[in-house]
């Protein structure tokens, strides 16, 4: 008898153990479930904060500029200069477009040759190291650090003068290591089978990086390429101090006299709208001119999703087919047999 109470006070103990601990754990669940409802609360109060900052920003400049902007005369008339700015912004849009092609032209073929060297070339020693190290301090260094290289080489050392080609030749140092950066992760991203095949069927190694890891690539190179051309429309510290700012004159894309290719002194539409923002009375105008670079900067990002990047294209509708791996065929029943 005096063993059986003593049983059912040790099931009676281990009850209130088993209770205790489930209430315990049932405890920690309740107070991790909330830490993660607060955490979660507050990523998505963050994200959608940061949202509501960009769309005010938009929404005010649009609320002003937009009645401005989308005029036929704005748009497509040359500028007037004058206090209040009259005219349009053709001659700004045409600058721009300048600006765009001469930076390109010489930033795009420097940085995707660089690219290549240190991605297939290039070996890891210290050499090698210190050209990707002066590459990220390129990228940190500020805009008008480049305006002031700009204006005393090409400017005054090799006497452009104030014209678009040194103000694109600036430019064009200072998108280098966007492209030579964006470049050499898309080469990368190659899978080492394709340069292993195209080797292994006797071709050399500069026809494979031509015909196949370049095709594969492509699209992470026009990627940076597109972020460069952003970078270009909205930069104004460089222009000011290289390109001048000539306003009621059309650039010329070439001529006859030194220099040659871009000569003329222009403003962009960024360094237009600065020079607007800063005149008390052609305020209203500015926010015309930002709506336009706004548009121009979603016109690249909209591009750039209908690209191959972002679109879904796997890399291999880029590679020669005799190069892109056939999966196994799996066995059927009779193959077993």
């Amino acid at each position: 008898m005096q063993f059986h109470i003593c049983l059912e006070g040790e099931y009676t103990r281990l009850d209130n153990m088993q209770n205790a601990s489930s209430l315990k754990r049932g405890h920690n669940i309740s107070s991790i479930k909330l830490e993660e409802t607060i955490a979660l609360g507050l990523l998505w109060l963050s994200g959608w904060l940061v949202v509501a900052v960009l769309l005010f920003i938009i929404g005010y400049i649009f609320y002003y500029g937009i009645p401005e902007a989308f005029s036929f005369n704005y748009l497509f008339l040359p500028p007037e200069g004058g206090r209040y700015d009259t005219g349009g912004i053709l001659y700004q849009i045409i600058a721009t477009i300048y600006l765009i092609i001469g930076s390109i032209m010489v930033a795009a073929p420097v940085g995707i040759s660089t690219a290549i060297y240190l991605s297939e070339y290039a070996p890891q020693n210290i050499v090698t190291n210190m050209i990707r190290f002066a590459i990220e301090n390129l990228a940190g260094i500020p805009s008008i650090i480049y305006g002031l290289f700009g204006l005393a080489f090409f400017v005054v050392f090799l006497k452009f003068e104030y014209s678009l080609l040194a103000g694109g030749l600036a430019v064009a140092v200072m998108i280098l290591p966007v492209i030579i950066r964006t470049s050499e992760e898309a080469l990368k991203a190659v899978p080492v089978g394709y340069r292993q095949s195209s080797l292994a069927l006797g071709v050399n190694k500069w026809q494979t990086i031509y015909k196949v890891i370049l095709p594969s690539a492509l699209p992470g190179i026009l990627t940076g390429i597109l972020l460069s051309i952003g970078r270009v429309i909205g930069e104004s510290a460089i222009l000011i101090l290289a390109a001048g700012g000539s306003i009621t004159a059309i650039p010329k894309f070439v001529s006859l006299n030194y220099p040659y290719f871009l000569p003329d002194s222009a403003r962009t539409l960024a360094v237009h709208l600065y020079y607007q923002a800063t005149s008390y009375d052609a305020r209203s105008k500015a926010f015309a001119t930002g709506v336009v670079l706004i548009f121009l900067v979603l016109f690249l990002r909209i591009t750039n999703d209908a690209g191959p990047v972002t679109s879904g294209v796997p890399f291999k509708n880029f590679v020669p087919q005799f190069l892109t791996p056939t999966p196994p065929v799996p066995p059927t029943l009779s193959s077993n047999f």
